[in-house]
């Protein structure tokens, strides 16, 4: 179950790395454009923070934390699940329209 914090904001983000690693070159291929909201989802473990990206293909962001301001560009850390069920280090290069 998920608690809405925010009200959806429309957002596009870059997907600066690939299964736990940087992406050398991070392109228009690896965007995602829709409405990112803030959530709290429980877990075995208590309710966790998370970016929520309602897109064709929805992204999540858990325990985000702002590391950089760039040209108008938030960049943003946490960690997400694989389709094969492993935790790995992500980052988003995330801007507001």
């Amino acid at each position: 179950m998920s608690l809405q914090i925010s009200s959806p904001t429309p957002a596009t983000i870059l997907l600066l790395y690939c299964k736990g690693a940087r992406r050398p070159f991070a392109g228009k291929a690896h965007e995602c454009t829709g409405d990112l909201t803030v959530v709290r989802l429980e877990g075995r473990f208590g309710t966790v923070p998370a970016l929520h990206l309602a897109s064709f293909t929805p992204q999540r962001l858990f325990e985000p934390r702002i590391v950089d301001m760039v040209s108008g560009a938030l960049e943003v850390h946490g960690l997400e699940k694989t389709p094969e069920g492993d935790w790995v280090a992500q980052a988003w290069r995330l801007k507001f329209e």
